[in-house]
């Protein structure tokens, strides 16, 4: 039962470290890496209510462009209007192929007004899933001090499991010569 633990345990801060580094890696190079096509994006505003609300982290995958549909929820970089620059998901009510590319409308669930239409190249990719255990984190991270201690906890736990077998296996080794 004590090893079941362990593995449940190392599994889990080997998960959390993935995402923390992911989460960085896209931060730093300002979401142009994913890791095995897999971006990470926290939802920041209520344009896609009752689905997903601000705070919420969600998973997304690259996909290509023909297998997305009607009703996918997508998120892609604006390039038009108040939407330029920034990482958007909303709903795929449209789509129409020109020349071998393929445009999309968009439109938050919440939203009045559809979005200006958008060409393939700009799309990270489509919702896989929305992980509440994260958006509850994603939503305390965005308290400072709730941030730190949450990065200082995962840090310190995966040393410890890095770490203790070391530590461990000196105490046996010393036990071992006496």
């Amino acid at each position: 039962m004590k090893k079941t633990f362990k593995v449940i345990r190392w599994i889990l801060t080997c998960i959390l470290v993935f995402i923390l580094v992911l989460t960085i890696l896209q931060k730093v190079t300002n979401n142009k890496i994913a890791l095995g096509n897999v971006y990470i994006f926290q939802v920041v505003s209520e344009s896609m209510l009752p689905k997903y609300r601000a705070g919420d982290v969600i998973v997304v995958k690259k996909q290509a462009a023909n297998t997305l549909k009607i009703g996918d929820d997508i998120t892609y970089l604006g390039e038009k209007n108040e939407l330029k620059g920034l990482t958007i998901t909303h709903r795929i009510i449209n789509i129409r192929k020109e020349k071998e590319k393929y445009f999309f409308t968009t439109k938050g669930t919440a939203n009045e007004f559809e979005d200006p239409e958008i060409i393939e190249d700009n799309v990270y990719g489509k919702v896989i899933y929305h992980t509440v255990l994260f958006s509850l984190i994603g939503r305390a991270m965005t308290n400072t001090i709730l941030y730190y201690l949450i990065f200082v906890i995962v840090g310190v736990s995966f040393a410890y499991e890095i770490l203790n077998p070391i530590i461990n296996k000196n105490d046996t080794d010393e036990e071992d010569n006496e």
